[in-house]
């Protein structure tokens, strides 16, 4: 049985500014993640991670129907190039799973599993932020949830996970979000859970959230 690493999300900071997506390519030639060779290569001797969010990490579809959030997230391997415990490139899948909250009369809630993805070596190499920032390389995952999941109004999580080769399950939830509630709709509606496709889909146009220190 897997043992859980896990952390709360005690330090969660909003960041703004744009978030950069760097998928690197070769005319006339087809490479893979291994090929690629990206900064620092592929780890999976992860101990913690790190996400963050835009103070507005929606994303809309042409309609301005919220589809969907952007999240940055580091990987935390204890020594790399850039120094100790810094965002690294992994090898192996990413795990993100979204829950919705229902608060209870004790004061306590609970969470149901409504969507989650998954992003193989190959899938999470179009993510990689290749510039670095104070706290290392990271990847700019979005998360689009499919249509029969409904989550407005609703109050949301994201939990992301990475397995270790030894079987340690690595896994981090981020902030809560209450998803915005468009005009006119009622504020009570059903959520379907469901299983989003393993493939992220295409970059929306707009992606927020930049960390600090980057240049």
């Amino acid at each position: 049985m897997s043992s859980l690493l896990h952390e709360t999300a005690t330090d969660f900071r909003p960041l703004g500014g744009v978030m950069i997506v760097l998928a690197a390519g070769l005319g006339g030639c087809v490479t893979t993640p291994d090929a690629a060779a990206p900064p620092g290569g592929l780890r999976d001797d992860i101990v913690a991670i790190r996400q963050f969010y835009a103070a507005e990490p929606w994303i809309r579809d042409e309609d301005g129907r919220i589809t969907g959030l952007a999240a940055r997230v580091y990987f935390i391997a204890p020594k790399t190039e850039l120094g100790e415990f810094k965002g690294v490139f992994v090898r192996g899948p990413i795990r993100a799973e979204m829950y919705v909250l229902r608060h209870q009369a004790d004061g306590t809630y609970e969470r149901e599993r409504v969507c989650d993805w998954t992003f193989d070596t190959y899938q999470a190499a179009s993510f990689r932020v290749t510039q670095a920032s104070i706290m290392g390389y990271s990847y700019g995952l979005y998360l689009r949830w499919p249509p029969d999941v409904d989550v407005m109004g609703r109050e949301i999580q994201v939990l992301f996970s990475f397995t270790r080769p030894d079987g340690q399950v690595v896994a981090r939830r981020g902030s809560r979000f209450r998803v915005p509630l468009p005009a006119g709709l009622p504020t009570t509606r059903p959520v379907v859970p469901s299983t989003a496709p393993s493939s992220p889909g295409p970059f929306p146009p707009n992606a927020p959230g930049k960390p600090p220190g980057t240049s």
